[in-house]
């Protein structure tokens, strides 16, 4: 799969339906709130205390908040596209309604699914099957990997972060059952108990397959762990300039030799480079290592692990609820599955998003909201051109060079001006796995045909009917997916308060993006290259470590804290994204004042609009992941941490010293 190297804005991918089921969804949610609770004292709770007591959550989801609910009211809009294009069976083929149609008829036939068992992944198991040395392994590797079954490391083909302007090979690490190192690494007794459970899920995936005899879950752990030990932490990962490791590709060949890469590359049939970027050198120096100390026969069992366990969601009933107990319920806490349709639609968002896009925004999308959403943009670009000039602690240097960058933002709305060419992948009638797999290859190979090939900067990152937005800063582009210019992010019949407390948060949050740790080391050309003085730099990061430390400071359980480390660019982003968006709001006040509604005053909408957007129960194990996985704080710490900062909060709100928000001004963070 590709990697996009994007910030996004929100917790999760989630769609949205059409404007008209949000006509009772104006403004605020008065009824959330709790009226019991100071302000000051926990104004996550108070803005949404009713609603979370009201609201536990349903057995079939991890977590429950408001977008969830929104993803509810998105699913009825692409239930109704998917199963009109499914009973369609004269739809044009190789049109858009064909190709979902089909995808999704066959993931619902469960019958068939049943009655075909794992007979449509035989032919890539007697491949595995008749591998006798290394390279004939790799051969295979590379064959799974087009087809979507990840193994022991991600290739893929992506913008040059030091060239913009050009395409080149990226090799990153891989190869873990689990979602991150961390789950093979740390001893306490909820993870050892997660790696018990994990061996018992190898053991019964590899019995429903009918190899239950040669399961072998020792060895699988025993292979993942190496490769855990050599991967980088997440917080590492999220340091761009240390996974920028370009060489030769003669130069990956000799030091990494029992890999057999040359063979790889054979095999997906791509030959048109020179040199390429190792994202994790110790990680690739460990595999070197596991290719030569384990037996062709050990990892042949690790690969039929990795086609058996990422097949099952796709292929019979007991294999998807297998899959189900480990992933869902052990690791997140989910009690029941979701019905089928639904996954179904999370089956082709995920597979064949784009040309379900094409359907939704047919349906759903109005240009009067992308040209709203347009004009808050430039008012809240105004007010960060503002904040930036008035900057006391950056030189008159660097903020040329972030005015600079500023200016040069480009801006994507509702969904793509050209659609992805899809004419060569084929949906078919034989089986919901051949499908996928021929969507994987076909998205394969799209993204490594990508070399050598001018920049594609129509290309989105994220689907229309996706309710999130990202930053990319090898583009400098800020996109916004039409899903989410709707209610609760954006309300044509709001007023202004609610609105930029919402969405122009989440525009500022983006915005911001391309100033945070990370996105602050790229230029204006999309190049990772530094554009800061020395002495701005220094006081930067003394800015942000304020940040880090407070976040590390949240703790969820008296073992488990936020890391502040992994969390911070989210969180810059919320504190700068909130802040140019008041400054924003504050400004088209004096072009159209606001008024004071049922006993709120604007600037309180504002607030109150931002931490209803958090609102979110979460399950213990879900949280768990979130916090060790998740570059996001949990709803209620962005909420907390991010007003905590800010001090045209504290006198909206009246916030005084010893109630529990309170920050003296010396200990609040101050960076954009």
């Amino acid at each position: 799969m590709k990697k996009i190297i994007m910030y996004s804005a929100l917790l999760a991918y989630i769609g949205m339906g059409s404007a008209m089921i949000y006509k009772n969804l104006k403004g605020i949610d008065e009824n959330a709130i709790d009226k019991t609770i100071i302000p000051g004292e926990d104004f996550y709770r108070y803005a949404n205390g009713t609603w979370l007591k009201n609201n536990p959550v349903p057995a079939s989801e991890s977590r429950w908040g408001s977008f969830n609910q929104v993803t509810e009211r998105n699913n009825d809009v692409l239930r109704q596209i998917l199963e009109a294009a499914s009973a369609n069976k004269s739809a044009k083929i190789g049109s858009a309604e064909q190709k979902v149609g089909t995808f999704y008829r066959l993931f619902i036939d469960t019958l068939k699914r049943d009655k075909q068992g794992i007979e449509p992944i035989l032919p890539l198991l007697s491949a595995i099957n008749k591998i006798n040395n290394t390279t004939e392994l790799m051969s295979v590797v590379a064959d799974l990997n087009k087809k979507g079954i990840r193994s022991f490391f991600g290739f893929y083909v992506s913008q040059d972060l030091k060239n913009s302007k050009s395409y080149i090979p990226y090799i990153s690490q891989g190869g873990l059952g689990l979602p991150d190192r961390d789950y093979y690494l740390k001893d306490d007794a909820k993870s050892k108990k997660i790696r018990e459970e994990y061996l018992a899920h190898v053991k019964n995936i590899f019995s429903l397959c009918g190899y239950g005899a040669e399961s072998n879950e020792e060895l699988i752990l025993t292979i993942e762990t190496e490769l855990a030990k050599a991967s980088m932490s997440r917080t590492e990962r999220r340091n761009q300039e240390k996974q920028y490791n370009k060489r030769a590709l003669t130069t990956f060949l000799s030091t990494y030799p029992s890999l057999n890469f040359q063979t790889y590359l054979q095999q997906i049939q791509i030959s048109q480079f020179d040199s390429l970027i190792i994202s994790q050198p110790d990680f690739f120096a460990q595999l070197n290592q596991v290719f030569n100390t384990h037996s062709i026969n050990d990892l042949k069992i690790y690969l039929r692990w990795c086609l058996f366990n990422q097949s099952a969601p796709y292929l019979d009933s007991k294999l998807e609820k297998q899959n189900f107990h480990f992933y869902s319920t052990v690791l997140t806490g989910a009690k029941e599955q979701k019905p089928l349709w639904k996954r179904g639609i999370a089956a082709a968002n995920g597979t064949v998003g784009e040309l379900l896009g094409q359907l939704f925004v047919a349906k759903v999308f109005t240009p009067a909201s992308k040209q709203r959403v347009n004009a808050m943009v430039d008012d809240i670009v105004a007010a960060f051109r503002i904040r930036i000039n008035n900057l006391a602690w950056m030189s008159a240097e660097t903020k040329t060079k972030a005015l600079e960058k500023l200016a040069s933002f480009n801006r994507k709305f509702g969904y793509p001006d050209q659609w992805k060419d899809y004419s060569l992948l084929e949906i078919k009638e034989d089986s919901y796995i051949e499908n996928v797999i021929r969507a994987s290859t076909f998205s394969f190979n799209d993204n490594i045909n990508n070399l050598g090939k001018p920049i594609d900067r129509n290309r989105w990152g994220m689907l229309p009917q996706t309710v999130n937005a990202y930053y990319s800063p090898t583009l400098n582009e800020i996109v916004f997916p039409a899903a989410i210019m709707q209610p609760p992010f954006f309300d044509a019949n709001a007023d202004d308060a609610v609105n930029y407390g919402s969405i122009g948060a989440v525009i500022g949050h983006e915005l911001t993006h391309g100033f945070d740790d990370q996105g602050a080391k790229y230029g204006p050309d999309g190049n990772l290259k530094s554009w800061w003085t020395e002495e701005d730099k220094k006081q930067f990061e003394a800015r942000t470590k304020v940040l880090v430390d407070q976040f590390n400071g949240y703790f969820v359980s008296d073992s488990l804290h936020i890391n502040g480390e992994l969390t911070l660019g989210e969180n810059i982003a919320d504190l700068g994204g909130l802040t140019i968006a008041f400054e924003a709001f504050k400004i088209r006040q004096l072009k159209n004042p606001g008024k004071t509604i049922n006993g709120f005053t604007p600037e309180q909408r504002f607030f109150i609009g931002f931490a209803q957007i958090w609102k979110n129960n979460v399950r213990p194990e879900a949280l768990r992941q979130l916090i060790l996985t998740d570059p996001h704080s949990p709803g209620e710490f962005r909420v907390l941490g991010t007003l905590g900062n800010m001090p045209q909060f504290y006198e909206v709100f009246s916030v005084k010293e010893g109630q529990k928000m309170y920050r003296s001004a010396e200990t609040r963070a101050n960076i954009w």
